[in-house]
Formats: structure tokens, sequence, C-alpha cells
């Protein structure tokens, strides 16, 4: 008998955001055991400098990852930083409410979804049972203050269950979480943990880190830049980067008592000519009240949107890290022999949704990724200065990176070479290809945008290489000649029968040209000759310098030298000089001859 349809609904539910991502955790990124450790980093370290960066703190974030005894996937993490710490009544709300946060605006952002820490507290709990610890020092009044909270997470109502709490003394503001972890693993790989910190810091210059590995190793990762960055601005959407039903949950939650008032005021470029103008296309009329729109007419006005021409949109909401800070970071990690880096221009994507990426190529060095000893070229990837470690292959800096055509510039084995290529993709929206948000969507306009960036900057490695290859040959060849001269030298000297002579610096000078004509220079006795040339040119006859506007000599054509006094005596001295060594040399001769003259005398006798 077919069942009835109040039967097929007697079991119902209605899951909340927290038990429907138990059931799907895969969904924030733990999918694996060393890919759920990086992403709890991930999320726990970009919640710590967010929060200082909005205080106006540098970041200063330690990390510590032990085993638990006699459990190798068991691990207890402890991560603390200096910010401005979270106040009692938000401590649960943070890190136990799914869909929670305080970043769901249109503007530059690490964290977009307030997924990341309550996320982190519920992967704890499914793995290990135990309840999550926080300490907090923050600010109420002036006055400092200090709690620590333990608790667990309701699933089902999404909220926290506190178990324990402690008002506590705290010499500083800041968070310190602790959490139990199972199902995971630690690794030095790519996609492990510590790389995470390790890209973290070349596009966080202005961070410290402090790591402590399960096997007591220490690593202390300095600032390389001691300046906050600026805070990004909220900024409004774009009339082409917004749909129908963005339009109309607009207006829903307007307090503008007209559709005129509300697209000015919630929309950018838009002024009250272009609302007219919308009118007039449309036949909507703009007086009004918001709350009385239609899903038709808010996708009347889009289509409209469509049709027409607006500025770009505002771009002072976007802070990229910049190329010098992006060079300080590279350069303290990688120590490269050569960096590079560009920031391009702001641009859009879906014609309403203003973007910049930057870019940096880093070559020799520490540059690239040593696997199996063998070095391999290496694809740092970020959104927002965040680095993604995960879904690779279906990322757009990938893809855009990967159609580049290397031998072209230079580098004939792309996948073994020493290089290290960075991407970071600056936006108030990120189009990431899933919730985990470890891959940009391939949009055409950022794809055409990375690969510009990267060309670029591979026309300058490409210089460099040239340049490296073109020293490199020439050593060579002058170290051959350096070889086989003396062989050259002695052979002969020994066919002639003569003692060979002493070549050293003959050779250091023939060494000198040989190297200076291979460079297509200037040998260094041509150069001597020639400046001894143009200065001859600057002296007269009597080797006096020429000085047409204050020189005493005359050399007007047709006139003689006129010499001052002083200058004929000094002739006049040495006209007797040159006198006297002559007749001193002519009575010298006249007695070497005499004395001559009486030896063969005597042997005539």
């Amino acid at each position: 008998m077919a069942q009835q349809a109040s039967e097929l609904f007697e079991n119902f539910q209605q899951l909340s955001p927290a038990e429907f991502f138990r059931k799907n955790r895969q969904m924030l990124g733990f999918s694996g055991k060393i890919t759920s450790l990086t992403i709890v980093f991930h999320e726990l370290i970009t919640n710590s400098i967010d929060a200082a960066e909005e205080a106006g703190i540098l970041p200063e974030i330690d990390v510590e990852l032990r085993k638990v005894e006699n459990d190798k996937e068991h691990y207890i993490l402890r991560i603390s930083d200096n910010g401005p710490g979270i106040p009692e009544d938000y401590i649960m709300k943070v890190y136990c409410s799914m869909f929670a946060g305080s970043k769901f605006r249109n503007i530059q952002s690490r964290g977009q979804q307030g997924l990341g820490c309550s996320g982190c507290v519920l992967f704890s709990q499914m793995t290990t049972g135990k309840p999550a610890r926080v300490i907090s020092g923050y600010k109420k009044d002036g006055q400092l203050k200090g709690v620590k909270l333990k608790f667990h997470m309701d699933v089902e109502k999404n909220v926290g269950t506190l178990l324990e709490k402690d008002e506590i003394e705290v010499d500083r503001t800041g968070v310190s979480i602790e959490l139990h972890l199972k199902e995971v693993n630690y690794s030095m790989s790519e996609q492990g943990a510590f790389e995470y910190i390790r890209r973290t810091m070349i596009a966080n210059p202005h961070v410290k880190i402090t790591f402590r590995d399960p096997t007591g190793h220490k690593y202390i990762f300095k600032r390389a830049a001691d300046v906050v960055p600026v805070l990004p601005k909220e900024v409004l959407p774009h009339p082409k980067g917004v749909s129908a039903d963005d339009i109309k949950n607009m207006a829903k939650n307007s307090d503008k008592r007209s559709y005129k008032s509300m697209l000015t005021s919630e929309l950018s470029r838009m002024s009250a000519k272009r609302v007219e103008e919308i009118q007039e296309l449309t036949r909507i009329d703009m007086k009004k009240r918001p709350r009385n729109m239609t899903f038709e007419e808010a996708e009347t006005i889009v289509k409209c949107f469509e049709t027409m021409k607006f500025m770009a949109p505002p771009t002072d909401g976007l802070i990229p890290i910049g190329d010098e800070q992006i060079e300080k970071g590279i350069r303290q990690i990688l120590k490269p022999e050569l960096v590079e880096t560009i920031t391009r221009k702001p641009v859009t994507y879906k014609g309403g949704v203003a973007f910049i990426i930057e870019a940096g190529i880093a070559y020799g060095g520490d540059a690239g990724r040593i696997v199996n000893a063998q070095k391999k070229s290496e694809i740092m990837r970020f959104a927002n200065r965040v680095p993604l470690s995960f879904e690779k292959g279906s990322c757009a800096i990938t893809q855009a990176l990967e159609s580049i055509d290397w031998k072209r510039y230079g580098i004939k084995d792309f996948e073994n070479a020493p290089i290290t290529l960075f991407v970071n993709m600056i936006s108030t929206q990120i189009p990431y290809n899933s919730t985990g948000k470890q891959s940009i969507a391939p949009e055409p306009e950022i794809l055409h945008e990375i690969r510009q960036s990267m060309m670029k900057l591979a026309r300058k490695v490409e210089r460099y290489l040239r340049k490296q290859r073109s020293k490199a040959e020439i050593e060579k060849r002058s170290k051959i000649f350096e070889d086989l001269v003396p062989v050259i030298i002695e052979q002969s000297a020994e066919l002639g029968e003569v003692q060979a002579p002493n070549y050293d610096k003959v050779l250091e000078k023939v060494t000198k040209r040989s190297i200076a004509e291979l460079r297509g220079e200037v040998p260094e006795e041509e150069e001597e000759e020639f400046e001894q040339e143009s200065l001859m040119d600057e002296f007269d006859e009597l080797g006096f310098a020429v000085d047409e506007e204050n020189s005493n000599i005359r050399r007007d054509k047709g006139e003689s030298f006129a010499v001052s006094e002083d200058d004929a005596i000094y002739e006049a001295e040495m006209r007797a000089k040159e006198e006297a060594e002559q007749q001193r040399k002519k009575e010298a001769k006249a007695a070497r001859e005499a004395l001559k003259k009486d030896q063969e005398e005597k042997e005539g006798e």
C-alpha cells in the first residue's frame, strides 16, 4: 500500500549549520591527515593576523604543536597572539557558531564566511571529543581583563556550552587557544603545516611567527618589515557586479524612502542622473518605496545595468602588499640570487568586481623546492595574502602559469629549475571554487592578468640568465687560454733550446685583453692609450695646458707664442741644465776614449 504524504514527512529534520558541516567536514577542507592539520593552522593563524592588524598591532604569533605520548596521530595545538583579545561575551560565539563573524562586508579580507575558527573547534571535537580551551586578555573600560574558558560546541544548536570559567591575571592583550586533534599528520611537504607558515611569512613580511614542532625544534620566522599594512576600506558594490537577487535583498533591508535614494547610496558609480536614465529605459517609477520592489523589477533594473556604461569600480578599498614588501618577504625566506616583483593596475572581472594581481619571481638561492634531492620549481599561490595550499590543478593561478612557454625566457626545463613563482590576488570578492577557499576560479580576466604580470617578470629573468651564461662562457674560455699558453711557451723554449722566460705578467695582460674582446669591451691598454691621446690633445707644444679663457698662451693663427716672464726664466734654466748635461757627457766620452787608447798601447808593447 502506498504511503501517505504525512507518513513520508514524519522523519523530516532541520540541520543546524554545525550539524551540516559535521556530516560534510570535507567541505571545510578537512579531507586528509596532512590537509586537515594545515587547514587548522590556516584558520587560526589568519584570524590572529587579522585581529592584530585591525587593532594597529604588528602581529606576533606563537605556535606550538606537540604529540600526545603513545598515540602517533594525537596532537595538541596551542596558538597564541598579541592581538586585542576577545571580550568574554564573544569568545564562544567566535569559536562555536558557524556563519558568525565580523567579515560579512564588501571588503578585502582574508576570511569571508565565518566558518574558520568554529570549523576548527568542530573538527577537534569530532576527532578527539576533547573540549577547547581559550585564554583571552582584553581591555574593557580602559582596564585589562583576563578570562580562561573551557567549552564544547553544541552541534545541534550551533552554539557553545560552557564547562569551566576562571578570571585570571594577564600581562597583555591577546588570545591563546588550545585544541586536541586526531586524524591529522605533521609533514614538511608542500601541503604541510610548516610550509604554510613559510609561505605566510612571504606574503606577510610584517608578521613574526615562532613555531615549535612535534620534535621540539624551534623555528623563529622574523619579520622583514616593521609597518602594519593600511586597513582596506569597505566599498559599495558596482552595478555590473550585482544580480537581481542582490538588488531585491538590498531593497528589503534598505531604510531609504525611494528606489532612487537606495540605488545612489548602496551602489558605487551610481548618480542621480544615472537613476533618471534607468527610469527612462525601464519605465519603473524610481520614487517608489524599496520594500515594495518586486523580483521582476529588480531583474529589469539589472538587465538595464548590463546595457549601460559605468566607470570602473573604485579601487581605494584594495590594499596590495606592494613590490617592496613582497621583495623583502621573498629575500627573508628564500635568499635568492635574483628577485623581480610587479603590482598590476586594478582591473575587473565579470564587468564589476575589481581586483589586483601581484607577482614575483625568485631565482637561485633557496628558491624552488627540494624533492628527492632534486631541486624543483615552485608555485606559491595567494588570495588576499593567504597561502592557497590545496586544489592546485583547478586554480586560475596554476593554469595561467603553466600555460606560459618558459623556454622562450631561457628556462629550458621549468619543472627542474631553481625558481619560485609568487602570485597574489587582491579583491573584495575572491571567486573561490569551493567553501574550502583553496583555489581561484579561472575567470578569463584573471587568467590574462596573471599571464601578463608573470611574462613581464620572465623577460627580466631571461636577461639575467643570458648575462650569467655569457659570463660562464667567458670564464671557461679564459681558463682554457690560461692553461694552454704556458704549455706553448715552455714547449717553444724547449724546441729553441733556451730558457723559458717569466711569462706571468705577459699572460695576465694578454688574458685580460682576450676576456675584454670576448665581452665586446675595450681592452685596458687601448683605454689607457685613448686616455693619453685625449690628454695630449689638451696640451700645447711647450707642454702647457690649454685653457681658452684663462691661458696666457695665445694660439691665434698668424701670431707667435706669447710666453710670460716666469715661463721664459724657467725655459732659460732648463736650456742651461741641458747644455751642462751635454758637456758632461762629452767630457766623459773623451775620458773613456783616452783610457782605451792607453790600454791598447800597453798591449802593443
